[in-house]
């Protein structure tokens, strides 16, 4: 069965937007939504279940993880809404993905901010527990061409994190955190993609099967 995957980053607490994309996907056959972190802006338990229940009312399996700009109190998520990828595995129609969130230190001191070291622990201990994984799911990119690159010409993605992608070899990864930064590029066998921020109206159609990507804008 082929697998369409919506994937989603950045969103910001920008509901209305969020509502504008998932009515507009539903012209896809959508099969699971992904979300690469940032989902509010600076919120809290009740910003984090009002953005996630309008995700829910897709009704499809979704899953996720936290940005920077989220509360690194609720990094293990909100219960019975969606699967929150913290160090985590998770199966879905026989694929494997794993997830961290948070991430590596800004400039801005924002509320969920991780080492390195912390963020590559967290993905081996998901992946100790799949046999072999697919997909990666992150709010920070790793170090790139791409996928990494601030409008200064800058590229502040994970090394580490890069490492962990060339070793693992996941077929797919996706990332956020740079809204400029959205795109793709191969990191060893590894096709990393960031699919621009909702808040902007952007998003992406992804098929796991044969690795094709559509990068869409509501404009």
């Amino acid at each position: 069965m082929e697998m369409k995957l919506l994937a989603l980053s950045d969103i910001h607490g920008k509901e209305s937007t969020l509502k504008s994309i998932l009515d507009v996907a539903k012209s896809f056959e959508i099969k699971a939504i992904s979300i690469s972190g940032d989902i509010t802006n600076f919120g809290g338990f009740e910003d984090l279940e009002r953005v996630l229940k309008i995700v829910e009312d897709f009704d499809v399996p979704f899953f996720y993880v936290l940005g920077n700009c989220d509360s690194i109190s609720l990094r293990n998520g909100i219960e019975s809404l969606g699967i929150c990828l913290e160090s985590r595995c998770y199966n879905i129609f026989g694929i494997n993905i794993i997830g961290s969130g948070g991430s590596t230190p800004t400039p801005f001191n924002t509320p969920f901010e991780i080492s390195e070291e912390e963020l590559i622990s967290n993905l081996r201990r998901a992946k100790s527990t799949c046999e072999e994984v697919t997909m990666i799911l992150t709010h920070n990119p790793p170090l790139g061409s791409i996928v990494d690159l601030t409008k200064m010409g800058i590229h502040v993605g994970s090394k580490a994190l890069r490492d962990f992608i060339i070793l693992s070899k996941p077929k797919i990864a996706q990332c956020g955190h740079i809204h400029e930064a959205r795109g793709r590029e191969m990191i060893g066998n590894t096709l990393v993609f960031n699919p621009g921020p909702a808040m902007r109206g952007y998003y992406a159609i992804v098929s796991l099967h044969d690795l094709n990507i559509e990068f869409m804008s509501l404009t």
